[in-house]
């Protein structure tokens, strides 16, 4: 059984309905799901705030380019329209394949210049590692650490004040 750590964002419409169809559309692969948070918009200010969650899964028979196609088709659903102009723009759905691990619970590393795994940036991402600290405390960024020491980082700690719980459930 592959596992993986997705990460959910958006902006657009209704994030949280979003969100709630894309984890319909996950089914019984879903884990542990996050609370969702409101964080300011990444890479490019001139957008309404972000909502974010994380999403542990696990499915038999499921690779990493796998969950990465999956990943696109629940972005696809929801209508998600990718602007060149703007790589950070606003959406209605974005979802990060962060991390995954094989069968025997190896973390999986590619360089894949479609599927980086773990995710290039999400050392990086408070609105990734925040929520995930909250489901998984004892979780480990493959390559980088445990995400508790990660966000003591002075960086990711001050972008972690701005990555703020909302009260809405997704599960």
């Amino acid at each position: 059984m592959t596992r993986v750590l997705l990460s959910f964002g958006g902006n657009l419409g209704d994030p949280v309905a979003v969100f709630r169809a894309a984890l319909a559309t996950l089914g019984d692969a879903v884990v542990k799901v996050s609370p969702v948070y409101e964080t300011p918009p990444w890479g490019d200010a001139d957008q309404p705030p972000y909502r974010n969650a994380v999403v542990l899964a696990e499915r038999a028979g499921l690779d990493p380019e796998g969950w990465l196609a999956l990943a696109q088709e629940l972005e696809d659903t929801a209508g998600r329209v990718r602007d060149p102009a703007r790589r950070f723009g606003p959406r209605t759905l974005d979802v990060d394949v962060i991390a995954a691990w094989d069968e025997s619970g190896e973390a999986v590393f590619s360089g894949d210049e479609h599927l980086t795994l773990p995710h290039p940036r999400a050392h990086l991402r408070a609105f990734v590692l925040v929520p995930w600290a909250v489901i998984e405390p004892e979780a480990v960024l493959p390559g980088h650490g445990p995400v508790a020491d990660l966000l003591t980082d002075t960086t990711l700690a001050a972008d972690a004040r701005q990555v703020l719980p909302t009260g809405e459930a997704l599960g």
